[in-house]
């Protein structure tokens, strides 16, 4: 386990020079966290690639009135403060590690462990990715001077790292090929694993949006207007109709975190394994709504929806 920052250290030292540094920005193009980064992008179509993270980066270097679509100018603006958390990090290493798990063991298992490693880049909309449990990337630009917040970001990555019996993902990914509507498992199934993740990062009550915009306050506010269009999905989905482009309007963040932090305020952190170790969402559905029913508080699952729900 440990925190590689050299993605950001080349991009540290790209901008902070009035030329453009062919050398470190190829020293930058070979870093674990950037490769990773431009996978992520390429994964999910992005169009972002290194010509254009060159291009975008040379403007920024050169000109200091530009604005780059990765952000890299907000960078430029904060190179002082980003030298400074680099420093901090590479002497406090074993400490932010040491709080991030802190925060991952309130909630999983303590028998339950965690292998991984952490890549910095910069660029892009997410707070960080993770890719085969096993490699956590964080937008550190997201993070500059926010050491808090970075170190619950990383917090809500590790959880994607846990380390699930083998058994019970080989039988989540049978229902996600077996099934007649295998989607419904991945839909659920996301708001379930990004609900904890996010209950870890930001604890039971929202004190302060995320620096990524995913999660508000505000957000909180309108979520049913995420439950009816998360109803308007699983509807379509019950008759085999399927909209992509409604599914990907979907803020799986506010549903997940909804569900997750309504359960764990009043009923604790007990019923939340069954997601965390066995990858089974319905006895954390059904707790919800007895939750929801006791204390006069409205689930946001129309009866047809939680009805079918409860039987796939």
């Amino acid at each position: 386990m440990g925190l590689h920052i050299d993605s950001i250290k080349f991009l540290a030292n790209i901008l902070q020079q009035n030329t453009f540094n062919e050398k470190e920005f190829n020293k930058f193009i070979k870093t674990k966290g950037t490769k990773g980064f431009l996978a992520h992008q390429e994964s999910i179509d992005s169009g972002i690639n290194i010509k254009s993270i060159e291009e975008e980066l040379r403007k920024v270097v050169l000109d200091k009135n530009y604005k780059d679509i990765y952000e890299f100018y907000l960078i430029k603006k904060n190179i002082d403060q980003l030298n400074r958390d680099i420093e901090y990090i590479k002497k406090n290493e074993k400490q932010i590690i040491y709080q991030a798990l802190k925060e991952i063991y309130k909630i999983i298992p303590r028998d339950m462990t965690v292998k991984f490693n952490v890549y910095f880049y910069s660029g892009g909309i997410d707070g960080g990715f993770t890719v085969n449990r096993k490699k956590i990337f964080i937008n550190y630009g997201k993070y500059i001077g926010l050491r808090e917040e970075f170190v619950k970001i990383l917090s809500h990555e590790i959880y994607h790292s846990r380390n699930i019996p083998l058994k019970n993902r080989l039988i989540f990914l049978l229902k996600m090929i077996l099934k007649v509507n295998p989607l419904i498992y991945k839909i659920i199934g996301k708001a379930m694993e990004e609900g904890i993740a996010s209950l870890i990062q930001h604890g039971g009550k929202l004190r302060r949006d995320d620096p990524t915009g995913t999660l508000t306050k505000r957000n909180l506010m309108l979520v049913k207007e995420e439950f009816d269009l998360l109803n308007c999905i699983l509807l379509d989905i019950k008759h085999n109709r399927y909209d992509y482009k409604k599914i990907s309007k979907l803020n799986i963040y506010v549903i997940g975190y909804y569900i997750i932090s309504t359960i764990y305020n009043i009923e604790g952190v007990l019923v939340l394994d069954d997601w965390t170790v066995n990858l089974k969402y319905k006895r954390i559905i059904k707790k919800y709504i007895e939750v929801c029913d006791a204390n006069g508080i409205s689930s946001g699952f129309t009866d047809e929806i939680l009805e079918w729900i409860m039987t796939q």
